[in-house]
């Protein structure tokens, strides 16, 4: 076989791949991107799914520093009252003191 008898024989497939390959390859290049359109909404929803457990944390954690500062703070105030407390009864022993020694 010549050069030229096997250009023949690639005419019929050649013309085949002509009139039905457009049937076959439309098709398949719009599965293809039917496809890739389904697989970016996936991310898509899996991205907006991360967001919304992420912004969940971060309002958990938001309610959490709260609480301790409200624990803190009352913390605070007990100590700062217990602190006043005994310094008031520091306050009345160096003054009975002072009566003491006074009188004597």
């Amino acid at each position: 076989m010549d050069g030229f008898e096997e250009m023949e024989a690639l005419v019929p497939i050649v013309a085949l791949v002509l009139i039905f390959g457009p049937g076959i390859i439309i098709p398949v290049v719009a599965m293809v991107q039917k496809h890739r359109k389904e697989m970016a909404q996936l991310e898509l929803e899996r991205t907006k799914h991360s967001n919304a457990e992420i912004a969940q944390q971060i309002e958990a954690l938001r309610q959490e520093i709260a609480e301790l500062r409200r624990t803190s703070t009352e913390y605070d105030m007990s100590l700062q009252a217990n602190l006043e407390s005994i310094h008031h009864r520091v306050q009345a022993l160096e003054e009975e003191l002072l009566r003491a020694s006074q009188r004597y």
